[in-house]
């Protein structure tokens, strides 16, 4: 993306949100006379022009949930994901609905940072054989059905077997992924930047494996037990998949396979302005004594 570079531009609108949808044409048509090739879509919507070749970057207007769909249909593209604000919390998107012509000035000059981080990728084997794969931003997720039932769960990580584990289910995530369910469970808060996957157990039986924090090319396989009740695997909260006693659900880290545009407010910022750190000016903890 450089200067005069004629870019290839794809809009991303939140699916049924009417205001996303006229921002988006809006946007494809600023675009188009400053002389670039602008495509927009609605989001969850097939759409070929994901795999266009000249694609430069991804514009989303919608909210966390909508990027995270966006991203997987674009990892290890080296792609970069813009996000206009659409939804409540924001926590992946940097840029506003009222300022969006200075951010795509900035992207189209090649002025905006772009920053790298990791994916995971996972594989689901049953009875010996290839059942589904796919990425994930965020997490993925084995966890109970709707009855109030363990999930029974054999741990290997890099092949050394952890042990056996009773729980509601287990979370492995990326650092990006790591302010959402992982951390609700108990699970640490991962800087963006690292490369790690966070395993978190949901409610372990008598806290048989605390949470922990692998290399992020650690390879970590899940088995699912005798005497496991329904369980699932959710990926990214969006996608599902019903799994079977003997199911084996291996995941791995993707280094650098999604690329979001923009730095935005900082990290600690992200976090307090979401609720996640508390608010206080500097210097204002004081001891009850003092």
């Amino acid at each position: 993306m450089q200067n005069q570079h004629k870019c290839h531009v794809l809009l991303v609108c939140k699916a049924r949100h009417e205001r996303a949808a006229e921002l988006g044409e809006e946007i494809g048509a600023w675009l188009k006379t400053q002389g670039h090739q602008a495509d927009v879509v609605e989001a969850g919507q097939a759409s070929s022009f994901y795999a266009a070749d000249d694609l430069d970057f991804v514009v989303v207007l919608g909210g966390d949930g909508t990027m995270l769909g966006v991203a997987r249909r674009l990892v290890g593209r080296n792609v970069p994901v813009l996000g206009i604000n659409f939804g409540r919390v924001g926590f992946l998107t940097d840029a506003q609905p009222e300022n969006w012509r200075e951010k795509l000035e900035e992207c189209l000059q090649g002025q905006e940072r772009v920053r790298s981080c990791m994916a995971l990728r996972w594989f689901l084997t049953r009875n010996g054989r290839a059942l589904a794969e796919g990425a994930a931003i965020n997490d993925v997720v084995v966890s109970r059905g709707s009855l109030s039932r363990l999930v029974c769960l054999d741990i290997w990580a890099d092949g050394q077997r952890m042990g056996s584990l009773r729980s509601d289910g287990v979370i492995l995530c990326t650092p990006v992924g790591s302010s959402g369910y992982s951390v609700s469970a108990g699970g640490a808060l991962l800087y963006p930047s690292m490369d790690a996957i966070g395993f978190t157990p949901v409610c372990p039986f008598l806290n048989t494996i605390s949470p922990m924090v692998f290399p992020g090319n650690t390879d970590i396989q899940l088995q699912v037990l005798r005497g496991s009740t329904d369980c699932y695997l959710t990926v990214d909260g969006q996608e599902g998949q019903k799994l079977e006693k003997g199911d084996m659900l291996r995941v791995s880290g993707w280094s650098g396979a999604v690329q979001f545009l923009g730095e935005g407010a900082s990290f600690f910022e992200r976090l307090r302005s979401r609720g996640f750190v508390l608010q206080g000016s500097a210097g204002s903890c004081v001891g009850e004594n003092q």
